[in-house]
């Protein structure tokens, strides 16, 4: 007979930092932490051999521009927002960081304006596309995308709140949500996905359009 192997429980922690700034209102700008470590569950792997799958940009990269945005956002002194940064766990395994989060919150979620996911934000292409969902999650969203698009970025808009990232936790809980993502590639989920493939400039414009849209968002 097969011996049964028991199934421990892995324990994940969401990280989350605070910037107070004393407001009555918060945003929340997120990114998941979590990858698929050697493989296993959720590897598109083709070989049976197992490998570090360090995903660089899924998702190494929405984690950096959210350290950028914490970094910059530190410096901006107008005090009309608090923001609330948290790096997920547990987003491989079906939103569960995310998930844990909306539904037992560190801050009333009647107070948040709205959330911020960046989510493989690291391979922007040469035509400089940059998928935004949630845009049909508030009214104001399609117009301050457009009004602050000086980095002439194609931006590819979609409507739904729901998606496979850790926005969806956020927009089910009635928040409006925006999420960020530059695309599909032939290294996703594979041990391929590493930091020699990140398109470093693109980062920095997609930090920068980020950041004009929460400085116009604050106001």
């Amino acid at each position: 007979p097969e011996e049964k192997r028991e199934v421990m429980p892995i324990m994940g922690r969401n990280v989350i930092g605070f910037l107070d700034n004393g407001a009555k209102t918060t945003i929340v700008v997120g990114a998941h932490y979590d990858h698929l470590g050697m493989g296993n569950h959720g590897s598109l792997h083709a070989s049976k051999e197992k490998a570090i799958h360090n995903g660089a940009d899924d998702n190494a990269s929405g984690v950096a521009l959210m350290l950028h945005l914490a970094q910059a956002l530190r410096n901006n002194a107008s005090g009309q927002t608090n923001y609330l940064f948290i790096g997920f766990a547990g987003e491989e395994k079906g939103l569960l960081g995310s998930n844990f989060f909306a539904k037992n919150p560190t801050v009333d979620l009647s107070q948040v304006n709205y959330m911020i996911n960046m989510d493989m934000v690291g391979r922007l292409n040469q035509e400089e596309t940059l998928a935004v969902h949630g845009v049909g999650t508030s009214p104001v969203f399609k117009q301050v995308l457009y009004a602050n698009n000086d980095q002439g970025l194609t931006i590819a808009e979609h409507e739904s709140g729901v998606g496979p990232s850790d926005h969806t936790s956020f927009y089910l809980v009635d928040l409006p949500v925006l999420h960020f993502f530059t695309g599909q590639h032939e290294d996703y989920h594979k041990p391929s996905d590493d930091a020699d493939k990140i398109n470093y400039v693109g980062m920095e414009k997609i930090g920068a359009f980020i950041l004009a849209l929460i400085n116009d968002l604050d106001d």
